[in-house]
């Protein structure tokens, strides 16, 4: 069986490292290619993958749910002016305790059963005192933010002796 990385183009390392969540040891790297050794990101990337299966299967048998946050499913969508959270509840979710914290980077969930916690982090920065929380029945609850824009403002930075 031939090589993921023989078969076409390679992605962009930037989108690798973003999937893979963490950076490519490059230092292990440039050793690798001094020996002439081609496989090395093949297997880096295989145990990435297989350990990640096997943390998911440690934790549904530890907890006996289907996955990390069996309580509360996040939902995300961004559109020109507003983030848009969607959260199914599950039906042993009491909404009296249930507690929601918001920064504008991320929207935190608290008092789901179980003592569970659920972060949800957002696509971009939105204003978190403009966030607006409804319940639409079955269970879910739409919460609505309006965008932060990003910085366009340049400083010039001088370099100190």
């Amino acid at each position: 069986m031939g090589s993921f990385f023989d078969s076409g183009p390679l992605p962009d390392w930037k989108d690798v490292q973003q999937w893979l969540g963490k950076e490519i040891p490059w230092k292990l790297a440039e050793k690798w290619d001094r020996r002439g050794d081609s496989g090395w990101l093949d297997q880096y990337v295989k145990n990435i993958l297989q350990h990640g299966k096997d943390g998911a299967r440690i934790h549904a048998n530890a907890n006996g749910k289907t996955g990390p946050s069996a309580n509360a499913r996040a939902d995300v969508k961004r559109d020109a002016k507003t983030v848009t959270v969607t959260l199914r509840l599950a039906p042993s979710v009491q909404l009296r305790h249930l507690q929601l914290f918001v920064t504008s980077e991320r929207l935190k969930i608290t008092g789901l059963p179980d003592d569970e916690k659920k972060l949800v982090k957002f696509p971009c920065l939105v204003f978190p005192r403009s966030g607006r929380a409804d319940m639409t029945g079955d269970g879910i609850v739409v919460i609505r933010f309006k965008r932060k824009p990003p910085e366009k403002l340049e400083h010039e930075l001088f370099i100190r002796q």
